[in-house]
């Protein structure tokens, strides 16, 4: 179960997979599991600190360096030079949409379980300063377990907006908020360039993002979705089915592809590991409806990686893949 995904498209895909239980089957750890080498944060907040999340205002410690991360987490600590000690396992039913220099450096991280499958014991093993958790409010994630073992940040998304308020919160825990300020930075600058440097073509085409799981359904995301939001801040202009704000995303059945009718530009996702477009949202091209779309027509139905782009990181990338599809055009 990917529990990745923000509510409808995790739910979703729930209903297929089945609910998963909080997993506390005994996983035994390396023997030096607890090594500087494994270490989290390099230096940590200066003093203690507490953080407002969604289980409440929470004392994170000063200094943590033993950091166990949940779900989005871990992209969020990999992003301010954070590596953590124990993590949501990556693999294809929990991808993480890692930058490709951050997949090393993950490849050390000890795993704690699959998505809301956390192995309790294992966390505990790894004698964390902080565990931090963001993820879905669509899914338990035991936090309760969680927080007997060390404090714990739990950061509930509903909204693609909350994951960079969610961002910011995990730097201040952690003591990185020089490294949040310049990932940040670094991403406005880049977006009011492409901005100015683009205006006449981001004012005169339109853009959408469609996906599919299957079923018989698809899935437009808005201008207030994951790459709808960075779409937003280069200034530019949506399909009317992208255009609402209401939804980070509208479910539509496959007989109503023609509200794409008006997008120039059709972006759909491209996982990050494999580099392909998930097969579902492939097979959206056996539908008569798609092949009239102009955007399918004029070959502009383009992927993207980082679809659900979830921080700072991956969203600088994201920019620069619009910016390449705005120089082709």
């Amino acid at each position: 179960m990917n529990t990745r995904a923000l509510p409808s498209r995790g739910l979703r895909i729930a209903a297929v997979a089945g609910v998963a239980a909080l997993g506390l089957t005994a996983c035994g750890s390396n023997g030096d599991s607890r090594s500087e080498a494994a270490s989290g944060a390099s230096g940590g907040a200066k003093a203690a600190q507490v953080i407002e999340a969604t289980n409440g205002k929470v004392t994170v410690p000063a200094g943590v360096k033993r950091i166990v991360s949940v779900s989005y987490a871990t992209g969020a600590l990999l992003d301010l030079g954070v590596q953590p000690v124990g993590t949501s396992t990556i693999d294809d039913n929990n991808p993480m949409e890692l930058l490709p220099s951050q997949t090393e450096a993950a490849k050390k991280i000890e795993a704690i379980g699959s998505g809301i499958e956390i192995n309790v014991e294992k966390v505990a093993s790894l004698k964390p300063d902080l565990i931090v958790v963001e993820g879905a409010t669509a899914f338990d994630w035991g936090v309760s377990k969680l927080e007997g073992i060390a404090p714990t940040l739990y950061f509930g998304i509903d909204k693609p907006v909350d994951l960079f308020t969610a961002q910011e919160k995990i730097a201040t825990a952690v003591g990185k908020e020089a490294e949040f300020k310049k990932l940040k930075s670094d991403y406005d600058t880049k977006a009011a360039k492409i901005k100015a440097d683009y205006a006449g073509k981001l004012n005169t085409v339109k853009w959408t993002i469609a996906s599919s799981y299957g079923g018989g359904e698809f899935l437009v995301d808005t201008s207030s979705s994951w790459v709808g939001r960075v779409l937003s801040d280069v200034g530019a202009t949506f399909s009317q089915a992208s255009g609402d704000t209401k939804e980070h995303e509208v479910t539509y059945s496959t007989e109503k592809l023609d509200v794409l009718a008006d997008a120039d530009i059709i972006l759909v996702p491209r996982t990050a590991a494999t580099g392909e477009v998930p097969q579902d949202t492939k097979d959206l091209d056996k539908q008569p409806s798609w092949k009239n779309l102009k955007a399918v027509q004029a070959n502009k139905v383009i992927p993207v990686t980082y679809a659900t782009s979830d921080r700072y990181g991956t969203s600088i990338d994201v920019l620069g893949q619009i910016e390449t599809i705005l120089k082709g055009l």
